[in-house]
């Protein structure tokens, strides 16, 4: 896949490279034969002195109104003018070439550089009728505006090179199509690499913390427990006034602490509730195990459709979860609690509620240490959500967990 990628992306460049080169060499063959047909126009003594100077004049013009679209096409993307100017641009050199063709035959050397730009600044079916009305007026001036009759020969001379144009003009715009089809086929194919790679990386990460998880639970914590085991043995013979048995008594409540401390940190890497459970369902258990625990009311539910998330941010809407109920017990003293999970399209919402004292009666206060909520907003902005708290005193606390859902 890289390698096609790889391969594909120089294509493409070289690609790019090729068309830029081109539209440099045909804006060149433009100004060198327009320039060409203003030097040799200044030179023709048939001409008026007011002649001579309204095709120097006119010459200027296409010139200048070329540089100013080719200004604005390399400032785009592809390399070309947007149809708003360079259909006034095209229109604008046709008439002044029939102009300059009415004054003298020498301007029809602006032709060599006319054709090149129709069709590589105007879509083909504008192109094409541009190209036809440039071989019927070269058609008129050699016929009717010469003052003489109409001839069928030199009509159909002139329709065979509009209709040439017109074939060769459909190739110039077969190569112009299927360059930019190969530059969005390299755009889809660098976003869905991008794609890969930001999937591989969110794998890679799942799958350190399941090794993570199991290492500190396969060494860690089991080491605590042999620990805890091997004082709990060694203060069985030992007498309660010992000073060691004191010292042992320490040592067994830093390993338990430490234990705990090891048991949360692997929670936090691979939370069980999510591991065979939808979020739902490991919300509901959770709140539910919360309610017994504490003895406090509390209610789930879930509204709308049900969406598959990324495993990360199942893990921290139950996180939060998790935190508000903590914080409704330790400063809420609330009666009752409701978790409400809703799905609203584009956003997952989490809702917890409580009927407590609010944030000003509550002592000591939720964002005295901060590192909770702290934590939940840090684990929202990862993804681009946020959380609010809307409390009033006596009037309970509800705090809200907004995370946008991509496609």
């Amino acid at each position: 896949m890289s390698e096609l990628l790889a391969r594909i992306r120089t294509d493409g460049e070289q690609n790019s490279h090729f068309w830029r080169r081109f539209q440099l060499l045909w804006s060149a063959l433009f100004v060198l034969a327009v320039g060409a047909s203003a030097a040799l126009g200044w030179q023709v003594t048939a001409q008026f002195p007011e002649q001579r100077r309204l095709g120097l004049i006119l010459c200027l013009l296409m010139i200048g109104f070329h540089l100013v679209v080719q200004w604005i096409a390399y400032r785009t993307e592809i390399g070309r003018a947007p149809q708003h100017a360079a259909l006034p641009y095209i229109i604008f050199c046709i008439a002044a070439w029939f102009f300059l063709i009415r004054i003298s035959p020498v301007y029809y050397l602006v032709l060599f550089g006319l054709f090149s730009q129709i069709y590589s600044m105007l879509p083909l079916r504008y192109a094409a009728a541009a190209a036809l009305t440039v071989a019927g007026l070269m058609a008129y001036n050699q016929t009717l505006g010469s003052d003489d009759i109409f001839s069928w020969q030199i009509g159909l001379i002139y329709l065979l090179m509009g209709v040439a144009s017109v074939v060769l003009g459909a190739w110039i715009h077969a190569i112009i199509r299927q360059s930019e089809e190969r530059r969005e086929l390299l755009d889809q194919l660098q976003a869905t690499q991008a794609e890969l790679a930001d999937v591989e990386r969110r794998a890679g990460v799942l799958a350190e913390r399941q090794r993570l998880a199991h290492e500190i639970h396969d060494t860690l914590a089991q080491g605590f427990i042999s620990i805890i085991m091997h004082l709990e043995t060694a203060e069985q013979d030992l007498p309660t006034t010992n000073e060691a048995a004191h010292q042992i008594q320490q040592a067994k409540e830093t390993a338990r602490y430490n234990l705990q401390q090891a048991r949360r940190v692997v929670a936090d890497l691979r939370p069980e509730s999510l591991e065979n459970d939808s979020l739902p369902a490991a919300l509901e258990r959770t709140v539910q195990r919360w309610s017994q625990q504490h003895n406090i009311p509390a209610t789930m539910q879930t509204t709308g459709t049900p969406l598959p998330l990324h495993p990360d941010v199942d893990v921290t809407l139950l996180r939060a979860t998790q935190e508000a109920l903590a914080n409704i017990h330790k400063h809420a003293q609330a009666q009752t609690v409701s978790v409400t999970l809703s799905y609203m399209g584009d956003t997952v919402l989490l809702d917890v509620q409580d009927d407590g004292v609010g944030l000003n009666g509550a002592k000591p206060s939720p964002f005295g240490g901060g590192f909770g909520l702290q934590a939940m907003r840090e684990r929202a902005a990862q993804f681009g959500g946020e959380l609010l708290l809307e409390s009033e005193p006596g009037g309970g606390t509800t705090v809200v967990l907004s995370i946008p859902i991509g496609d």
